[in-house]
């Protein structure tokens, strides 16, 4: 797999004129400047200039001396960016004195924009020179996608991409969360994939890459278990145990590089280690800790047993040195989808004990919801909803005292799987529509989500498919979508009213997978 995008072939197989201004999304009018750009998520704001600033032979990246060390690898990979959209290859300096020429990256002093763009968002200034100013690193990574969206959606016909139209925006996201999750656990994605996709997902500002890291699969007849994986291979003897017999999982290298990909690229990697229930793979480490009530059996810890909780504990310390989130998924759904009778308050008893383990090691937790458990699990854990069927489609976490990521079943992909799912892919045209429909009535901005996520879920893992292939396929039309509406919800033109999807098609067939992420397939398109 080519670790960069081919780009030329990119604006070869798709049309190349410049399509900024077709659509003025949030833009002034040709009266007062120039139109907002066709940017993917649009921006939160922007105020039109008069005319081009240039990319030329004299262009630098020039940073903020304060914070030089921070800056300095995000600038380097900027300028192999655009030197791959437009052939000039940009300097990177340090110093304070900015000329005509140069796109400065700073961290802080923002002006009056600093408080309202928060930890991700940014301000980009156009003008005698280019600025990208923010609170953090990730918001100047954030700033300096938008740039390299501008120049692409400024392409000339000839293919040339030189010019930034004059302007100053405002930009910072809808969501804290902006997630891809991966069932690894039953389907495993190596890392190169992994990789790919946490580049593809910076281009469109999702920030989240949560990946469920244990689970199992059915028998076609449902009496047995095809698979019981869980994908972390630690070097203590005591662990080994949970290797997969298939031989897919992660060594502690494989995981370095993939959190080195995700701070590259501001992502966040969540992992997810479920239980009681989906805990197969831990069921075959420790049989002595089985919940026998299941069928078939083997699924599931049983958490009314003390040592179970132990041993997750165990589980987790061995692991927890590996993940750089300060967020943990705990999992605890469907424990008793198996037929079990585990009762419900040793359940709750359990997750929140787990929960406060962890927080003891200065993580936050995360769950997956179950609106039985509401009004006992500890309201500092932030819960998922997931279920989209019966009363429990219409809950409000938020209602209920909880912070809550909206992760609705409706937005699910299961390859293989039943027509609810999605099993032929997720439309972006489906999910623009419809996700603010599902959200549940009377959500505000106290009591709705902090997030979002779309997921793969591989009910049928153990069928020959692939993510290169087929789960690409299969989301990839989701992603510019995902980012869009997680960043800034459905797009506006300048008058605030709604615009349709259709009208961002055009730039994401010229921005398509951005310029550090792998294409599938041979350079497959995205749309």
């Amino acid at each position: 797999m080519s670790r960069r995008v081919a780009w030329g072939a990119c604006l070869f197989l798709l049309a190349t004129q410049s399509i900024a201004g077709e659509a003025k999304v949030g833009g002034a009018s040709a009266e007062s400047g120039n139109a907002a750009p066709l940017v993917v998520p649009t921006l939160q704001q922007w105020q039109g200039g008069e005319g081009k600033w240039g990319v030329d032979g004299h262009t630098r990246l020039l940073i903020d001396p304060a914070h030089a060390t921070a800056l300095k690898p995000m600038a380097e990979e900027l300028a192999r960016d655009i030197q791959s959209l437009t052939g000039m290859k940009a300097a990177v300096a340090i110093g304070n004195h900015a000329t005509r020429h140069d796109i400065v990256l700073r961290i802080g002093e923002c002006g009056s924009s600093s408080p309202s763009i928060g930890p991700e968002g940014y301000t980009l200034d156009i003008d005698a020179h280019v600025t990208l100013c923010a609170n953090t690193q990730n918001g100047v990574f954030y700033a300096g996608r938008t740039l390299l969206q501008m120049l692409v959606l400024e392409s000339r016909p000839e293919g040339k991409l030189h010019a930034l139209p004059r302007g100053h925006a405002v930009d910072f996201p809808r969501y804290r969360e902006r997630s891809v999750m991966f069932d690894v656990g039953r389907k495993f994605a190596d890392v190169a994939f992994l990789q790919s996709y946490m580049r593809f997902m910076g281009w469109y500002k999702l920030n989240t890459l949560h990946l469920h890291l244990n689970d199992q699969v059915h028998s076609d007849d449902k009496k047995s278990w095809s698979s019981r994986a869980f994908r972390l291979k630690s070097d203590n003897p005591a662990f080994a145990g949970l290797v997969p017999v298939d031989g897919h999982y992660y060594t502690r290298a494989d995981w370095n590089a993939l959190e080195q990909t995700a701070a590259a690229n501001g992502v966040t990697i969540v992992p997810e280690i479920d239980t009681p229930g989906h805990s197969g793979a831990f069921v075959l480490a420790r049989p002595d800790l089985a919940y026998p009530g299941d069928s078939p059996a083997g699924g599931t810890l049983d958490p009314t047993k003390p040592q179970t909780l132990g041993y997750v504990e165990s589980v987790f310390t061995e692991f927890l040195p590996w993940f750089r989130s300060s967020v943990i998924h705990i999992g605890g759904d469907e424990v008793n989808v198996n037929g079990g009778k585990v009762d419900l308050a040793a359940q709750v008893d359990y997750l929140n004990k787990l929960g406060h383990f962890l927080q003891q090691h200065g993580k936050k937790i995360e769950i997956w919801g179950s609106a039985e458990m509401a009004g006992g699990l500890d309201k500092s854990f932030v819960v998922q909803r997931w279920i989209n069927w019966g009363d429990e489609a219409k809950i409000n976490w938020g209602d209920r005292g909880f912070t809550w990521v909206e992760s609705f079943g409706d937005w699910y992909v299961v390859p293989l799987g039943p027509s609810y799912f999605n099993p032929n892919g997720l439309r972006g045209d489906a999910l623009y529509d419809g996700w603010d429909k599902r959200l549940p009535a009377g959500s505000s901005a106290s009591t709705g989500p902090v997030g979002g996520q779309i997921a793969v879920w591989n009910d049928k893992g153990t069928k020959d498919y692939s993510y290169a292939t087929t789960v690409n396929g299969l989301i990839k039309d989701a992603i510019p979508a995902a980012g869009q509406l997680f960043w800034r919800g459905q797009a506006e033109d300048a008058s605030g009213k709604r615009v349709d999807y259709a009208t961002l098609h055009p730039s994401i067939q010229l921005l398509q997978y951005g310029p550090e992420a792998t294409r599938e397939q041979g350079n497959s398109p995205l749309l």
